[in-house]
């Protein structure tokens, strides 16, 4: 004999069960973005504490031959970084050096401290593909650009996409950067950069570990688009936040002491 309640309560079961399967594969286009302005407050964010020491080894792989440089670096605040060169010996004590009035970078053997301007800032810094800018980062993701948040996939993977436009007067290089950060906790994954439309170079992110409670790359990986087989890897060996960094490091007096 047919039961219209067990036929009535098998359709509901089985509605319940296409809705959920509707849910668990919907496209990452419709599940709600976070907040862009916190975003772009962490990508700024994420090295930047009230005060930071690190070394670094930077690996420089050009087509004429393959470099290495171990960096020592200094932060305070929002405004005060400085970067001097341990070695090779040769190049020992060579160092840039920012603060809020400007950025200099220091020549030990001259004895010179000379001054960048901001339109210089997308210069090659020792030779590498970094740029003055990258090292120092003079320029705010979140004062010098305008951001917009979306989805993307990458090989299967869903990420968090950052697009960047720089804003009228920006002193900044690239007209557009777009950031590719994990779902879950906002770490860089790959960061592309753009001119008038054109890939110029992409930067990756590797070996995430935790520092300070923070998830973050600890190898960032510089590629130029043009030459792919060139690129720069800076590997932080150390960092430590929040340590006790002393105000006249970051005067030309405490840079030339600090070099030598």
């Amino acid at each position: 004999m047919f039961d219209k309640r067990k036929a009535g309560l098998a359709w509901l079961v089985m509605l319940a069960a296409v809705s959920l399967v509707g849910v668990s594969s919907s496209p990452a286009s419709s599940q709600p973005l976070p907040s862009v302005d916190e975003v772009v407050r962490h990508l700024d964010e994420l090295y930047r504490y009230d005060s930071s020491h690190a070394v670094m080894t930077m690996t420089v792989v050009r087509e004429r031959g393959t470099r290495e440089l171990t960096l020592e670096s200094w932060s305070r605040g929002e405004d005060d970084a400085l970067v001097v060169i341990r070695s090779p010996a040769r190049e020992a004590g060579t160092a840039t050096l920012r603060t809020a009035d400007g950025l200099w970078n220091y020549a030990p053997r001259a004895d010179r401290l000379i001054r960048i301007p901001t339109g210089l800032l997308s210069e090659a810094w020792m030779g590498s593909h970094f740029t003055n800018d990258d090292l120092i980062r003079d320029t705010s993701y979140d004062d010098d650009y305008t951001s917009e948040l979306s989805w993307a996939t990458r090989e299967g993977v869903r990420y968090l996409q950052v697009t960047m436009t720089p804003k009228p007067e920006a002193p900044v290089v690239y007209t557009r950067v777009a950031f590719l950060l994990t779902a879950d906790h906002w770490v860089p994954y790959v960061a592309e950069y753009y001119d008038e439309g054109r890939l110029v170079r992409t930067m990756r992110f590797e070996d995430v570990q935790v520092v300070s409670g923070k998830r973050l790359p600890m190898r960032l990986v510089l590629q130029p688009e043009r030459r792919p087989e060139e690129r720069t890897e800076l590997h932080y060996q150390r960092l430590d936040f929040d340590v006790r960094v002393d105000a006249d490091l970051f005067t030309h007096r405490g840079l030339r002491r600090v070099a030598r």
